[in-house]
């Protein structure tokens, strides 16, 4: 009776040293190939982001195409109006010039407009094709991190 006394005196006892120690239930190399897990995790958000940013500003490439040939329908109009009023003073008809001068202004507004919407056109497809070269370089970096999770418990 004695010894089961003093069995359960140390038990007792050693129950609240027992209780204060940690037993970590994961390696050190999962908590590494977690981490690295969470690098590839983030690496992954980023891509997305980019490919998001990619597809507005493939939008604004739309919308700018749009605006390019519109610009462009309008330079050709004038473009014809000015040729036929050419053509009419070349036929014999009466000059007038504040008409012609009208016209050749148009033209040449037109034209510049035109120019503009061309640059601006150009501008946004550099901006998207140097985010798709991002993309490119992320999704690069993103390959080459591709680690295996293994949970060790014990």
């Amino acid at each position: 009776m004695k010894k089961i006394f003093i069995i359960f005196f140390f038990t007792v006892a050693a129950a609240p040293v027992i209780a204060q120690t940690y037993m970590s239930r994961v390696s050190k190399d999962s908590v590494s190939i977690l981490s690295t897990r969470v690098e590839v995790l983030k690496a992954g958000i980023k891509l997305l982001e980019l490919k998001i940013n990619e597809a507005k500003e493939e939008e604004e490439v739309e919308k700018l195409r749009l605006k390019l040939l519109e610009a462009n329908g309008y330079a050709k109009s004038s473009a014809e109006q000015v040729s036929n009023s050419n053509n009419k003073t070349i036929s014999g008809s009466s000059i007038d010039l504040k008409a012609m001068e009208k016209l050749s202004k148009k033209a040449k507004i037109s034209s510049d407009d035109a120019q503009k919407a061309l640059d601006r056109f150009n501008k946004q497809i550099s901006r998207v094709e140097d985010i798709r070269t991002e993309i490119q370089g992320e999704e690069r970096k993103l390959g080459y991190k591709k680690p295996k999770i293994v949970y060790d418990y014990k």
